[in-house]
């Protein structure tokens, strides 16, 4: 994963990838008969990590707090794992990654997805599409990790609040 999004896909061969991960050609091949096809594979693994981090925090019965507590989150596993997140940041709009995977990966969060429509069916977030609400949610997480990536670890804490405040304001009724 590290080595696609530090040299990008094409300038990383199977054999830099088997090299990197301790094994040989042969094995990788043998799992993945295609760089594609193991590109799909981290994608959805990542994109199952990411919903086992994100949804084991839900015990809240408000939907603005759990809603809140699903974005704060998905930000916090994106700084705990900023390998996953360059992976995903390079990869999310990449045509590497098949239809097939983007509709598995989206179907991961049905949950969330749930959320907001219940939300929107309450009169408590804006009805519009949920596939416009999802593109401008992932666009503000990743808007925001990235700049908290480049701030000191100790620092971070003071804007995420206002991130929240933010994004809820957005969307909310």
């Amino acid at each position: 994963m590290k080595l696609l999004t530090e040299k990008g896909i094409q300038a990383t061969p199977m054999s830099a990838i088997a090299k990197a991960a301790g094994t040989g050609m042969g094995t990788i091949y043998n799992y993945f008969p295609t760089k594609e096809e193991l590109i799909n594979a981290i994608y959805l693994y990542i994109k199952n990590l990411e919903v086992q981090f994100i949804t084991r925090k839900t015990n809240e019965s408000s939907l603005k707090i759990k809603f809140l507590d699903y974005y704060k989150a998905f930000i916090d596993f994106n700084l705990q794992y900023p390998d996953c997140f360059a992976f995903m940041d390079q990869m999310q709009n990449s045509p590497v990654i098949s239809c097939h995977t983007k509709e598995k990966g989206k179907a991961e969060f049905l949950q969330i997805i749930e959320l907001i429509q219940k939300g929107q069916d309450e009169g408590i977030i804006k009805k519009m599409s949920i596939e416009a609400i999802l593109q401008f949610l992932a666009g503000t997480m990743t808007a925001y990790v990235r700049w908290m990536l480049g701030i000191k670890e100790n620092e971070r804490k003071k804007y995420l609040d206002h991130q929240l405040r933010m994004v809820w304001d957005a969307i909310k009724e």
